[in-house]
């Protein structure tokens, strides 16, 4: 018979013994991002608004991934992530900051400040004098005319297309259908009734709403838990769960639609909002499982959490590395196969150039890598591989926001050239998240201390008496 712990009648405080440099090290990301951002918003603005919203999308998956895991807790009554529940907490609640780093978004939105880029315009422009010269030599072939103002007429529509747009190229054709009634813009028409500005407006307003609401209730009800211990906390939050689920599919479809899949109104994908989720929460485990462990070897966590419940992460996290990839993969080969234009668009622009080897890159880094580094069980614990994947992790999310923005800018290349703009307004947004992170952790206990289940995560078993009340007491 395997011998049981029993706990100690006295309370045990957790060590708080972080490192100085964890407090300053913010404040020095917020430094640098500032002087980049500065610095890049006047070397090229229109770099600038996009990277801006590749590190919203980046840091709004995290704090979306942990909102999930806490709802899937509840919903589940799943037991692992009790020691470090109050991590994932914690990022969802950093939801209503992210909303003050959309309101930039908001602004730029129907702004006409945005232009392709010189690259991409030189390539089209190719494009334009190639198709011109297989007119010419058709015509001349057949002895025939080549009728140049249709040909200028082309020239002219293509450099109309180059000129400056709207952030949301969508809102320029509903205000070309506001004014003169009728727009070129076939795929905003058929669309008109969901791609409104005032409509998107009251759906970015309703969605930070909505995850503030939910967010705050449900760290409320946990944070409660830590003074009485009651199960009705427990209770509140389920029923809570049971509805924001279905808040968080909706919302969290609609914010990756309307902000990143918005910049190309044109593109027709039906499973977006499946593959945004599926790196969402990728991302986000692998988030929890990094701090966790910091938050162990420093002593907030040092007795709370066990290498089970690193396991069950990394086994969670080896799943979503699965999901991610048949989502992704269903998404392109539904496309492929049906050949579409209004969907394949997406695609190509993509396997040119440069972004073929961020689509390679994202392919082996995002699915491969990891999950032949996992299948190892042992290899779940250890910390110094697990680092590392986390590292990766991070670097290929990244990478996988900025496949979805950037090509619409750089077509046929450029982006690494101004990396260190993206770099910039990834360290401010994290320097602040951080501070905010940090306040939570000081301000409130690292973990459920009276959660009915933390007992059992913690592989300690309090022996009850026939009153069913503790023994000894």
């Amino acid at each position: 018979m395997t011998a049981k712990k029993k706990a100690s009648a006295k309370k045990v405080e957790p060590e708080n013994n972080l490192p100085v440099w964890l407090g300053k090290l913010p404040y020095a990301l917020i430094i640098l991002g500032v002087l980049l951002g500065v610095i890049g918003l006047a070397v090229d603005k229109t770099h600038f608004t996009h990277a801006w919203l590749v590190s919203f999308m980046f840091y709004l998956s995290i704090c979306l991934g942990g909102f999930f895991l806490v709802l899937l807790h509840y919903l589940l009554d799943t037991h692992w992530i009790v020691p470090i529940r109050r991590i994932a907490e914690h990022l969802s609640c950093m939801l209503p900051l992210l909303a003050v780093f959309f309101i930039p978004i908001a602004f730029w939105s129907g702004c006409e400040f945005v232009t392709v880029s010189s690259d991409a315009k030189n390539h089209e422009h190719k494009q334009v004098a190639k198709a011109k010269e297989a007119e010419e030599n058709a015509a001349a072939a057949h002895g025939e005319k080549v009728d140049d103002k249709g040909s200028d007429a082309h020239e002219h529509e293509q450099d109309h297309q180059n000129g400056p747009r709207a952030f949301y190229s969508w809102m320029q054709s509903e205000d070309e259908y506001k004014t003169t009634g009728h727009t070129h813009d076939h795929a905003w028409y058929a669309k008109k009734g969901y791609l409104s500005t005032s409509f998107w407006n009251i759906r970015w307003v309703l969605c930070f709403v909505l995850w503030g609401v939910f967010t705050w209730l449900i760290r409320k009800h946990s944070l409660a838990q830590d003074f009485d211990g009651a199960s009705k906390w427990t209770s509140y939050n389920r029923k809570l769960a049971a509805g924001g689920i279905f808040v968080f599919a909706t919302t969290l479809t609609i914010g990756a639609v309307d902000w990143m899949k918005g910049l190309e109104h044109q593109w027709f994908s039906t499973m977006y909002g499946v593959y945004y989720f599926a790196g969402s929460v990728w991302v986000s485990l692998m988030t929890i499982y990094v701090i966790a462990l910091f938050l162990k070897t420093y002593g907030p966590l040092k007795d709370v959490v066990q290498k089970k419940t690193f396991k069950d992460n990394a086994t969670l996290f080896f799943a979503f590395t699965v999901f991610y990839a048949y989502i992704h993969f269903s998404q392109y080969f539904l496309i492929w196969n049906a050949s579409i234009p209004e969907e394949t668009f997406w695609y190509v622009k993509r396997e040119q150039g440069p972004w073929w080897n961020v689509g390679m890159l994202i392919i082996f880094g995002h699915f491969f890598v990891p999950f032949l580094a996992l299948l190892r069980q042992d290899v779940k614990v250890r910390p110094e591989i697990m680092i590392t994947v986390a590292v990766l992790a991070w670097f290929l999310h990244f990478c996988d926001m900025s496949y979805n923005i950037m090509p619409l800018i750089h077509e046929t290349g450029g982006w690494m050239s101004l990396i260190w703009i993206d770099l910039g307004c990834l360290a401010f947004m994290g320097g602040c998240l951080s501070v905010v992170f940090i306040h939570f952790f000081k301000k409130h206990p690292p973990y459920p201390q009276k959660d009915p289940r933390i007992a059992e995560t913690m592989g300690v078993y309090v022996e009850l008496n026939s009153e069913g009340k503790a023994a000894g007491k």
